[in-house]
């Protein structure tokens, strides 16, 4: 029987910001509103309180994200000395989301024995730069992620559909570019217009592209655990989103509504919950 994981990060998993609200890059999708919602450790000393207290209180793991620098990642050199203390003390799960962090940090990394990165892949230069107002090219994530695949245990790319202003672009390209590298699990995000954002009045994806990608993605890797992410719209389009990827295999989905998890029943799916970030390996 096919399994289904409705995944609930909160609380046994809570994320982190190490800039607090601050994004240098201020992408349009976001401004740095979604970093709100995380707790702020923006000195390591911060991190390490906030890392022993919630340990202390049952949690399982932390997401550790944060603002990009101008370099396009997380600021996360001056905490690696934290996070060492961190791993080391508490036995805390640590996935990090870092960004295009560069070779010597990801063997920084290798060496605090993170246990998971999440990689934000972009499969077009030119929504890199509308998005984000720096330069990068696909190439340049394919790099990076295939130096945090061959040094961090378990590497889980990341793909935000409709990007580029709610068109699909690169979205088939990155789905390629894995192809060529071994990845067990491939997240799913839908661009949602937030308000406040310069994409607030931007549509999402229609489903019907949004199917067309997934469908894509089984094909070309049929091998790879496929997870639908927290961050995608509400309302209707969310149900429907739901349903889709229910019907395209995937095997998790995180904060699934009460009716997403009787359809998964009603389609015959063992479902079990869990308490953690989506991607996290089980």
């Amino acid at each position: 029987m096919r399994k289904f994981l409705a995944c609930y990060p909160q609380p046994a998993f809570p994320s982190v910001s190490l800039t607090g609200t601050r994004c240098d890059l201020s992408c349009k999708h976001c401004m740095g509103k979604y970093l709100r919602f995380m707790i702020p450790c923006e000195k390591p000393e911060e991190l390490l309180r906030v890392g022993f207290e919630l340990a202390a209180q049952g949690a399982k793991g932390l997401l550790i994200s944060g603002g990009y620098n101008s370099a396009g990642h997380v600021p996360l050199e001056p905490f690696l000395g934290a996070l060492r203390l961190l791993k080391k003390e508490t036995g805390l799960f640590l996935n990090l989301h870092t960004g295009l962090v560069p070779k010597g940090l990801v063997q920084e990394l290798a060496e605090i024995e993170v246990d998971m990165v999440s990689f934000d892949l972009v499969g077009d230069g030119e929504t890199v730069e509308m998005v984000s107002g720096i330069r990068r090219e696909p190439e340049e994530y394919g790099a990076v992620l295939a130096e945090l695949l061959s040094s961090i245990p378990h590497v889980v790319p990341h793909i935000c559909l409709g990007l580029h202003a709610g068109r699909m672009v690169g979205e088939s390209r990155a789905i390629r570019m894995l192809m060529e590298l071994e990845v067990r699990s491939v997240v799913f995000l839908v661009l949602i217009p937030t308000r406040g954002t310069p994409f607030e009045r931007v549509p999402p994806p229609q489903l019907v592209e949004v199917e067309r990608i997934f469908t894509e993605a089984r094909e070309r890797l049929p091998k790879a655990e496929l997870i639908l992410g927290c961050m995608r719209p509400g309302g209707r389009y969310r149900e429907k989103l739901d349903e889709l990827a229910l019907r395209k295999g995937f095997s998790r989905i995180a904060l699934p509504s009460p009716r997403t998890v009787g359809l998964a029943k009603e389609m015959g799916l063992e479902v079990e919950r869990l308490e953690g970030c989506c991607a996290i390996p089980i």
